[in-house]
């Protein structure tokens, strides 16, 4: 393990750095921390003056037991010495190692470019953060506490994680951060002495996940029962744990649970095929919102066969015999030798628009599944544009009763 920490020029004062039980008299943060942690390592961050003031002195005090090495850096007064002084924590550390960081002694942006380094180190180069932490000098200044910064990664991960879903309605990597709440508190024994125990996160956490997944891989009927899954966990309760355990998604809360409850059928069996669809359409309207275009037209495909058997009279609507003989009436309104008179055409505004829209469809969609694998195929931005602009109206137009 390598502790990383920085220097300053001011005047170090010998003091007793606590830690869980633990003391060390020292001028140094870095040295207590040596001693709680054992790192095999430390990396020191010096300005060319704080390496005059304090890189011999650090040196005598950790000894041999310590092997130290030093990085200069500039002071971060202009922005090219920021993005210096980020290349500077990042290309200190190897990829796939455990670092802890010190920032105690760090002054102006560099506490704050430390936090990004390590947040981007833990992403692209799977660097373990076993820790953060900052010695309190001024809280107490002759035992003074060190403080545990930690949460303040994990809080950069609920950033990333809320971006995501806000972009594309993914909340897989929301889900994983409330799942490992839990998990945590009761691996680390604290359940022992809490008055409030997390029973409900891992639940909602788990359940989001597999929304997640369902919708990502064009699963709407699991969708359907999941969302209605997702209401049964008590509101109220929810609520508390997440304001106890998960602060950062308090803020995304109500938001979640109104996106996904709109997909809601408590019973998907007994609802009219007419609601199922509806729901449907609901999530075709999703995949439009949040521009994935290829779930869009794979789904709008299957829709308007879908919305076809209904208004034919077949209630069992995913019944794959019932489906071909659609797909039959539709197939024969296209082509060369295209015919629109069609039993199904009574059910719609427009048989020569029902073609159209069955042609696009049926060619944008086996493009997709070919995955480019012939000399011909449609462009990324041609099918962009349909799936986001074309897709809704063309349905809407000629189906409205199914469509919400």
């Amino acid at each position: 393990m390598q502790l990383l920490t920085v220097l300053g020029t001011g005047k170090y004062t010998k003091t007793c750095y606590c830690w869980q039980g633990q003391q060390v008299e020292t001028s140094y943060v870095a040295h207590a921390l040596c001693e709680f942690f054992q790192p095999d390592k430390v990396t020191v961050l010096v300005t060319p003056e704080a390496k005059a003031a304090h890189w011999h002195s650090l040196q005598k005090t950790l000894g041999h037991s310590y092997p130290c090495e030093d990085v200069e850096i500039p002071s971060g007064k202009v922005e090219t010495e920021v993005w210096e002084i980020f290349d500077a924590v990042v290309n200190a550390v190897t990829p796939n190692s455990q670092v802890l960081f010190d920032i105690t002694h760090a002054f102006r942006s560099i506490p704050l470019l430390v936090l990004l380094a390590a947040a981007f180190l833990q992403k692209a180069r799977n660097v373990e953060i076993c820790g953060v932490y900052y010695g309190a000098f001024e809280a107490n200044r002759e035992q003074p506490p060190i403080f545990d910064l930690t949460p303040a990664i994990k809080l950069l991960d609920w950033l990333t994680a809320t971006d995501k879903f806000l972009s594309t309605g993914s909340s897989v990597e929301l889900g994983k951060l409330l799942s490992t709440i839990q998990q945590d508190f009761y691996r680390s024994g604290q359940q022992k002495t809490a008055d409030i125990r997390p029973t409900r996160l891992q639940s909602f956490g788990d359940r989001i996940q597999a929304l997640s997944r369902s919708i990502e891989l064009v699963r709407p009927i699991d969708l359907i029962t999941q969302s209605a899954q997702l209401q049964n966990i008590p509101a109220t309760q929810l609520q508390e744990e997440v304001g106890a355990f998960a602060k950062p998604f308090e803020l995304l809360l109500s938001q979640i649970q109104d996106d996904y409850s709109q997909f809601a059928v408590m019973n998907f069996n007994e609802a009219s095929p007419v609601e199922q669809l509806q729901k449907q359409f609901l999530l075709l309207r999703w995949y439009v919102n949040k521009k994935l275009s290829c779930q869009a037209i794979l789904l709008g495909r299957e829709w308007l066969v879908s919305a076809i058997c209904i208004a034919h009279g077949i209630k069992n609507y995913r019944d794959r015999e019932k489906r071909k003989v659609i797909e039959e009436h539709l197939g024969q309104m296209i082509g060369a030798n295209h015919n629109l008179d069609q039993p199904i055409v009574q059910y719609v505004s427009s048989a020569e628009k029902l073609a159209a829209l069955w042609s696009t469809l049926t060619e944008y969609r086996n493009d997709i599944a070919h995955t480019q694998m012939r000399f011909t195929s449609i462009s990324a931005r041609t099918l962009e544009e349909y799936a986001l602009n074309q897709l809704l109206p063309g349905l809407s137009e000629i189906l409205p009763e199914f469509t919400v």
